[in-house]
């Protein structure tokens, strides 16, 4: 069994950095980067690809080579903050189309949109507490600020790389949730909403195997990029980085307890799914937007799109989140991370039953092992999926 938090700073010390091994790994990205866009086609989606997972790779590994480095430490810190940007714009862009009056496909060039009333507050309001929140996650980098997090979490309150994980998470957490906050509705829902109102495509030219298979590709580079980001080649070598990642051979008796603990989870999800709905409409609360959101994964309802979706989003997320985050961030802190990432796309009834089930998966994680949590998380999903591919009624209305 892995335990999560016998990884300790004494074993990150044991491999020193390998040079030939980053090298490699930058001239290899380099090269599909630029045949990949240079060619186009399947080549450039499958770097395209790797846009989700690799700017953070980057910046777990320039957080390493920190450590000793005090250049590492400089494009360390200039790396998140751009990446702190770039999420900011994410939300903010969703949240400007969601917004929007009238037509996109009739709107004449030059001239600009019309919004709803109260838009230019909620943008503004965006700007200033994405703002905000970024100066708070800064806070993180005051080594006071992590000796109180010590009381908490699993963390070595000396640590650059640490530090950096700290403010990542604290800052992405943030920016994720407050677009949610301030537009009372999940920003990407919103603009596939108004898209898909339209009548416009929001699956582009890709089709349901394309958008698949884009999610193949993804997976790729998580696998790779969660291996290189727990200091493979820096500070651990292959074997040392697989166990921090608790990516492992599971038993026979973890496969089994995956799927078993998958089933009741559904169970419990749906349960409780239902009575959060009737929570939140009982207090004339707004919900998931079950019709957008609907378009949004329409690609994956079917049985491919269910085994895609299961082997993508349960080794890729558990991988990030329970794999790379939870041994120095504990259950807790990580799982509002997770939580987080689908604030774009979920209503807070939603989200406060994935709150419940991603603890389930922490606690599996720590039991066992992160492939443990993986098989639980893909056969949730894998499931949740066949039960819509088949329209089966979870409970009478």
């Amino acid at each position: 069994m892995i335990n999560p938090t016998t990884a300790t700073v004494d074993t990150e010390q044991q491999s020193p950095i390998n040079g030939r091994i980053l090298g490699g790994a930058f001239a290899l990205l380099t090269l599909i980067y630029l045949a990949g866009f240079a060619v186009g086609g399947e080549l450039g989606q499958i770097a395209l690809a790797g846009v989700y997972s690799l700017p953070f790779t980057l910046l777990a590994v320039l957080a390493y080579i920190g450590v000793d480095r005090i250049w590492g430490k400089v494009l360390a810190i200039g790396w998140l903050l751009l990446l702190l940007a770039l999420v900011f714009l994410n939300g903010f862009f969703n949240g400007f189309i969601g917004l929007m009056e009238g037509s996109l496909t009739t709107l004449a060039p030059g001239t600009l949109p019309e919004f709803q009333e109260g838009a230019l507050g909620k943008l503004l309001a965006i700007t200033g507490l994405s703002l905000l929140a970024v100066l708070v996650s800064m806070l993180a980098f005051l080594p006071g600020v992590r000796l109180w997090f010590r009381r908490f979490l699993p963390i070595d309150p000396h640590s650059f790389v640490h530090a950096i994980a700290l403010v990542s998470v604290v800052g992405l957490t943030l920016l994720s949730i407050i677009p949610l906050i301030v537009l009372n509705a999940p920003p990407t829902l919103l603009a596939v909403a108004k898209l898909t109102d339209e009548g416009m495509d929001i699956t582009g030219d890709r089709g349901t195997a394309g958008q698949l298979l884009s999610h193949v590709y993804r997976l790729s580079w998580i696998i790779p990029g969660a291996i290189l980001a727990v200091g493979y080649a820096i500070r651990r070598n292959l074997r040392q980085a697989l166990d921090r990642l608790g990516f492992v051979r599971p038993s026979l008796k973890q496969v089994l307890l995956g799927i078993a603990s998958a089933a009741a989870l559904v169970a419990a999800a749906t349960t409780l799914g239902y009575a959060m709905d009737m929570l939140w409409e009982a207090l004339g609360w707004p919900t998931t937007d079950a019709e957008a959101f609907g378009e949004l994964i329409a690609f994956a309802i079917n049985p491919i799109g269910a085994i895609v979706i299961g082997i993508t989003a349960g080794i890729g997320e558990e991988l990030g989140v329970r794999g790379v985050l939870q041994p120095r961030l504990g259950i807790v802190l990580s799982n509002i991370f997770f939580i987080a990432l689908h604030a774009s796309q979920y209503h807070w009834n939603t989200l406060l039953t994935l709150f419940f089930i991603g603890l389930a998966f922490g606690v599996l994680r720590k039991r066992t092992n992160t492939t443990t949590s993986a098989i639980t998380h893909g056969t949730y999903d894998f499931i949740l999926i066949m039960l819509a591919v088949f329209e089966v009624p979870l409970f009478s209305e």
